[in-house]
């Protein structure tokens, strides 16, 4: 009734519909890229853990460091979002007490951290920092019994070897 001249207002209707609907997906595709990445490091700290558990090396950190740097090398050819990582690793005593198992050896709590950076997609149009820090970790206590290191239960066949 009061609109005497209507051209192009669907148009512009439909161009607002369209930059809200883009804003919206370049979001979803973010979320999913973090996601994605901090499932991938999260695994990767996990194996990296497991590897210092079950394994008789001498470095702990440092082979920590390697497991992690032989997960992320392919994985950061991939995928550009991730810009660097850290990796540290310490054992320590469960809640601060000295645990001892059946053996009297003391029981450790092994974790390893990875801190990483995620570039954020057009992070320089919203503010100067342009990615996201976020970290990974496992944590895992090694068992008494050395002899179920390879295999899950008595008579059962050993896994594969894991190479170092």
């Amino acid at each position: 009734m009061f609109c005497f001249n209507n051209k192009g207002q669907s148009f512009l209707e439909g161009f607002i519909i369209a930059c809200i609907i883009t804003v919206l997906m370049f979001v979803v595709i973010q979320v999913c890229i973090i996601v994605v990445d901090d499932m991938y490091l999260n695994y990767s700290a996990f194996s990296a853990t497991r590897k210092i558990v079950v394994t008789k090396s001498k470095n702990i950190s440092e082979t920590a460091k390697q497991t992690i740097s032989n997960f992320l090398t392919p994985y950061m050819l991939n995928s550009k979002s991730i810009l660097n990582y850290k990796t540290t690793h310490w054992d320590e005593n469960i809640l601060g007490n000295k645990i001892v198992d059946h053996s009297n050896k003391q029981i450790n709590k092994h974790n390893v951290k990875v801190g990483y950076y995620v570039k954020i997609m057009f992070g320089r149009f919203f503010n100067s920092l342009y990615y996201r820090e976020q970290s990974a970790r496992a944590r895992m206590i090694k068992s008494p019994d050395e002899d179920f290191y390879n295999k899950a239960y008595p008579n059962a066949k050993e896994f594969s070897k894991y190479e170092q």
